[in-house]
């Protein structure tokens, strides 16, 4: 079950900069990602927080200028899941790596 959440309901957190923009860094709890392995298998990933940057400005300018950062994976995220990743665009590849 996936469910949205109003960014305009999302303006509290840590406040940090990325790109030149200021963020909400805003805590979701109780989050279920799902990745499909290289053979399709489901493997799921239970995080008792995330952090979801939302823009602290909601006009439509700067919701316009912000859609065009790439979403980012956290080191955090990678580190505590035991997770690489691995991106090469010049042959259009990206992937999430688990190790046992």
């Amino acid at each position: 079950m996936s469910t949205r959440l109003p960014i305009s309901k999302m303006q509290s957190g840590e406040i940090v900069s990325l790109a030149g923009f200021r963020f909400f860094n805003h805590p979701i709890k109780n989050v279920t990602m799902n990745f499909r392995t290289e053979t399709d298998e489901l493997f799921k990933v239970n995080l008792p927080t995330i952090g979801s940057l939302i823009p602290t400005k909601l006009d439509k300018k700067t919701i316009n200028d912000v859609k065009h950062i790439p979403s980012i994976v956290g080191n955090d995220f990678l580190e505590d899941q035991k997770l690489a990743f691995y991106f090469n665009p010049s042959v259009k590849v990206a992937y999430l790596e688990y190790k046992i």
